[in-house]
């Protein structure tokens, strides 16, 4: 096989230091560890008047997630949260479902943990 094209004629030498060869490994190791249900959504219902939460788990077990969504009401912040089993593998799965008790509410944080 040809050597690679080099100005000089000498065929090129590839010397990668230890920190890109450290760095490339990265990306293997994450496509290796299992992946946390994320993309959660806290979001209300066309009429308004639930709570809707749902998640994802593109991981291949089962995990438990809570999730806690607060949202902005006239009287205050509304905090309302749920535990639940996630299946392995799925999209848009339904946390909770919570009515709004008439309150007009509107999103402002949340998080989730999932294990």
């Amino acid at each position: 096989m040809a050597a690679p094209f080099s100005p000089g004629g000498a065929a090129l030498r590839y010397d990668v230091s230890p920190m890109i060869r450290f760095l490339s490994l990265i990306p293997m190791v994450l496509a290796a560890a299992p992946l946390p249900a994320e993309a959660y959504s806290c979001g209300l219902s066309p009429a308004k008047d639930a709570v809707i939460i749902k998640t994802d788990n593109a991981s291949g077990r089962a995990m438990i997630c809570r999730i806690e969504c607060t949202f902005t009401s006239p009287d205050g912040p509304v905090t309302i949260a749920c535990v639940r089993t996630v299946p392995p593998e799925t999209k848009d799965w339904y946390i909770c479902l919570r009515s709004t008790g008439g309150r007009t509410l509107e999103f402002s944080d949340g998080t989730e943990s999932c294990k």
